[in-house]
């Protein structure tokens, strides 16, 4: 029988070595690709001039420089697209020198794995060590060594720039006969270029900003509802007994959907009969430790808060069906017990909802969309508001749940997660947290009983409770 090869310190070292070397020649080789544009950049910005010097040694004129009156537009437009191209071109550079810094941070954090191994006394490892081994430096600003890059690209841009706008006067783009004397003769590149030269260093501070502070580091904890943040199995064998009067210990629910396990004995019909009452979302029972903690997330972290649940009923449902109605009725329930729940939505539900009911008290029928937002996801909103649950962003997905491929473009967590690049996730199914473990730092897996004997990943963290996930966050952050 063949044998997987498990991974060794040795291995581990192996892989830093070999990760080390491609790690610096890809920085040396970006670093000379910086050189070679901005080699190009001044070989453009010197075309121009070239040109002009050309044009006047052939000109036979008494005034050489008349030969720029029959180009007409032409050096204008000409200086305002080099002026266009060189800001663009310092935003490229931009980007590959934080590639640079990028690449040496992660160099220095190898070196401190090795400095860190090594058993020598502090005092000998100081004078030995030269280079840093902080994978926070160096700076992303570094207004001693790039900003002058910066500076040269704003100044040549805001030559060509206001090259472009001498044709142009304040008061030919303003038609205000009361500034007539204030506006009258001012060259428009007085004040446009000035901008512009600062245009290139806000966009240099905001770049190093962004790579310092968002960029692979967005600070949010996706959370899934169900299952994580409620106590859904009690509740789904209750109202199982009362639809068939079959009885299921929640404890025995290994397998999600049920019907996939034989064992217990749950049609597909029966636990989509289970789903499809309001009951089971409007009667269910919070995870006790969860809205404490979350709110301690939010407030000793900063963590933004992403809550994901996948809420497709009520199914295979015509609008006018006799389960529809119920859930708007159970919606407006819950709605009216939350009457300053702050959503814009909601409001006009409330609104629409009080139409449908008069409607209805009349008998007419008619099958109409009584609000904008479906019942279940009002009652997910006055559900997570009266459990005191705190977030920043409420995503119920629609389409597919289950795939993560990009290429599938379906708005849910995976593609979520992607985009906004969450850092940590909760989630109590084994499948999706596999998944998750793919584009989150650390998933936290809820312990449940359908997923004790799953395994994935080494960032997929087994937790038992709301708490733990605390202590852990505390400890990564």
């Amino acid at each position: 029988m063949a044998t997987t090869h498990m991974p060794t310190r040795d291995d581990f070292t192996r892989y830093l070595l070999a990760e080390y070397e491609n790690i610096a020649q890809a920085h040396f080789r970006t670093i000379a690709a910086i050189s070679s544009f901005f080699r190009y950049y001044l070989l453009i910005t010197s075309l121009p001039v070239t040109l002009i010097g050309v044009f006047v040694g052939l000109s036979s004129r008494e005034q050489p420089l008349g030969i720029l009156a029959d180009l007409g537009s032409l050096p204008y437009v000409m200086s305002f697209v080099i002026s266009m191209v060189g800001f663009l071109v310092l935003l490229y550079i931009i980007n590959l020198r934080m590639d640079v810094l990028l690449y040496a941070r992660t160099v220095n954090a190898i070196r401190k794995y090795f400095y860190d191994r090594w058993r020598i006394d502090i005092e000998a490892k100081l004078r030995t060590r030269v280079l840093p081994q902080s994978p926070f430096l160096p700076g992303y600003t570094e207004p001693l060594y790039f900003l002058p890059v910066v500076l040269s690209f704003a100044s040549f841009d805001t030559f060509y720039f206001a090259w472009a706008l001498t044709p142009f006067s304040v008061q030919s783009l303003v038609n205000a006969p009361a500034m007539h004397i204030l506006l009258n003769k001012i060259p428009l590149y007085v004040l446009l270029g000035p901008i512009f030269f600062f245009f290139h260093i806000v966009a240099y501070m905001k770049y190093s900003r962004y790579r310092e502070h968002v960029y692979l580091k967005s600070y949010a904890l996706g959370v899934d509802v169900d299952g994580v943040l409620n106590k859904h199995r009690g509740i789904f064998c209750r109202l199982l007994r009362e639809s068939t009067g079959k009885l299921l210990n929640p404890d025995h629910i290994t397998t999600i959907p049920l019907h996939e396990d034989p064992s217990l004995g749950v049609s597909r019909e029966e636990e989509k009969q289970v789903f499809n009452n309001p009951r089971y979302w409007t009667e269910m029972p919070r995870a006790d430790d969860a809205p404490d903690t979350i709110k301690r997330l939010r407030n000793i972290f900063k963590l933004k808060i992403h809550l994901f649940t996948y809420r497709p009923w009520p199914s295979d449902e015509k609008r006018g069906g006799a389960t529809y109605k119920e859930w708007i009725g159970a919606a407006s329930k819950v709605l009216s017990r939350n009457p300053l729940l702050p959503w814009g939505p909601l409001r006009r539900f409330r609104c629409v909802s009080f139409v449908y009911n008069a409607l209805n008290q009349t008998r007419l029928k008619h099958q109409i969309r009584p609000f904008a937002l479906e019942p279940i996801d009002v009652v997910t909103k006055c559900w997570l508001h009266e459990s005191g649950i705190e977030y920043d962003k409420l995503t119920i997905e629609r389409g597919s749940e289950d795939v993560s491929d990009p290429r599938g473009e379906f708005k849910n967590r995976f593609y979520i997660c992607r985009k906004r690049k969450l850092r940590f996730f909760v989630e109590d199914d084994a499948e999706k947290a596999r998944k998750l473990a793919y584009i989150c730092d650390v998933v936290f897996l809820l312990d449940q009983p359908y997923n004790k004997s799953q395994r994935g990943p080494r960032n997929i963290i087994r937790v038992s409770s709301w708490e733990e996930i605390y202590r852990w966050i505390r400890r990564l952050s």
